[in-house]
């Protein structure tokens, strides 16, 4: 509505408080006025004698914020009439008063965006309390044992003197000295015998899944998972059109003979034959060979993740999955989010031969290496013998850690959950009684400030007893007593009877 005297600017709410100039906020309130269409095009202004006198305003900070949209075309003068708002906006209607369309996305991401939002449901890190959460969520380390001095001195090492290295755009495979580091850990933790050229450093093992996707995987290709089985590669592999077949978990690991039965077509494996995730089980070497000679007969291809393998405290660990391998088929996938932290967000894949340089070309395309900074940081942590020794000491305390969460849960809870030690990883599992529902069971916990993961989450069918995932790496042994009470609690006030 036009109107003589000009349009009456009611919306404008000036905070003379806030550090924004008032000039300021009057120039974004009345162009987010205009490019709404709440002031359409052609619109007479007040004058800035009824503005100044109706905003309290002085006639230099009105004029100010007026030169400012007069200069990027909201207003134009008009000698002897006043201010307008310019012809080009004239026809624009209101968008606060038209509905909102959904985004036009990709069938990819609209893929991507309900599987995603299908999983971890139950737990919401903005409800946290901060000062003290219970969170038994799985694959957290223990952030109070990370050695932040011995971290900050190598780190300062770069930073006292950085230069293209440090601050450049960083090799496509990743820094060269990480990549040694990598190769001679990898030879004497995991029995992996390779070149510094077939490691590959990525940002954390989930952009090696979605990498090793694109290059292997079609659209409509039958891919093994393990069921139960690591959501987020499974997500990875859904979203690129391909066709899931759950295998089961026994006592040796993946079902290779179910896969063979159900789909001995398959294009790719994905295991974590270390410690089966979420389970713990760890493959046995005759189902490891049966995996590997069926990638070989058939040309399919094995994509290891070597899930927590650092943190074993009972025996020694397998050799890795592509140690055994004699065909040249197996991936292997690495991380530091769990040995160190995860928001170092630094992984690496080790390539057989054939596999690098395509690799290498969508990795160029869809992304760059990592911080050279932190890739040099974590090189020096473990070329100067820090890694093995703080491996050593986070084994001995979540070892410890994980006896003491034992303990109180099996006193406290040991009616309605079933709880074991797990001989290797961060989280062990606590079985529920019979037909409970774990997903619901995990929201209600979350609503009380406890978090944790349901068993539900990781399957495709469900064949298993419900059960939760149960972290113990994060909470210290102090601290035991205290989040297993607070989980009693939390499950007596959702109406639990324990």
């Amino acid at each position: 509505m036009k109107t003589p005297g000009g349009m009456l600017l009611t919306g404008i709410e000036l905070d003379r408080s806030s550090p924004v100039p008032l000039y300021r906020q009057l120039y974004l309130q009345v162009r987010k006025q205009i490019l709404s269409g709440r002031l359409p095009g052609g619109t007479r202004l007040p004058s800035t004698r009824t503005l100044c006198k109706e905003l309290g305003l002085s006639r230099i900070t009105l004029l100010n914020a007026f030169d400012q949209l007069t200069a990027e075309g909201f207003l134009a003068s008009r000698t002897g009439a006043g201010s307008y708002v310019g012809d080009e906006w004239e026809g624009r209607d209101a968008a606060a008063d038209k509905p909102r369309k959904p985004p036009r996305l990709s069938s990819m991401s609209q893929a991507v965006h309900s599987l995603r939002s299908d999983h971890f449901s139950g737990m919401s890190y903005s409800a946290w309390a901060p000062d003290c959460p219970t969170s038994f969520l799985p694959s957290h380390p223990a952030y109070d044992a990370f050695p932040m001095l011995v971290w900050k001195r190598m780190m300062n090492r770069h930073l006292r003197k950085p230069g293209k290295t440090e601050l450049g755009y960083g090799e496509l495979k990743g820094l060269l000295r990480l990549r040694e580091a990598i190769v001679e850990y990898v030879a004497d933790a995991r029995g992996i015998e390779c070149s510094v050229d077939q490691v590959v450093i990525t940002s954390g093992a989930q952009q090696a899944f979605n990498l090793l996707g694109m290059l292997l995987l079609n659209p409509g290709d039958s891919v093994w998972m393990e069921d139960p089985g690591h959501i987020a590669a499974r997500i990875a592999f859904q979203a690129l059109g391909c066709q899931l077949v759950p295998l089961r978990i026994d006592d040796q690991g993946l079902d290779v003979m179910q896969g063979l039965r159900e789909c001995p077509e398959a294009r790719l494996a994905f295991t974590t034959p270390s410690r089966q995730h979420p389970l713990g089980t760890t493959m046995s070497y005759a189902r490891r060979q049966e995996l590997i000679d069926w990638a070989g007969r058939s040309q399919g291809w094995i994509i290891e993740d070597d899930c927590d393998s650092e943190f074993r405290y009972v025996g020694r660990p397998l050799p890795a999955l592509y140690a055994m391998d004699q065909w040249d088929k197996v991936i292997y996938v690495g991380t530091f989010s769990k040995v160190l932290y995860p928001s170092l967000r630094l992984g690496y894949v080790i390539l057989p031969e054939d596999l690098v340089e395509p690799f290498c070309a969508i990795r160029a395309v869809m992304d760059r290496s990592p911080s050279t900074l932190h890739q040099a940081t974590t090189a020096d942590f473990m070329l100067d013998g820090h890694f093995l020794g703080h491996i050593r000491r986070m084994r001995n305390l979540y070892q410890a850690r994980q006896a003491c969460l034992v303990e109180a849960l099996q006193r406290h809870l040991g009616g309605f959950l079933s709880v074991t030690p797990v001989e290797a990883g961060l989280h062990l599992m606590g079985w529920l009684p019979e037909k409970m529902d774990d997903d619901d069971l995990a929201r209600g916990l979350a609503d009380h400030q406890v978090y944790t993961y349901a068993l539900r989450d990781y399957c495709i069918r469900h064949y298993l007893p419900p059960g939760l995932l149960l972290g113990f790496a994060a909470t210290p042994e102090t601290q035991a007593e205290q989040r297993v009470q607070e989980f009693v609690q939390a499950l007596r006030a959702i109406g639990m009877r324990v």
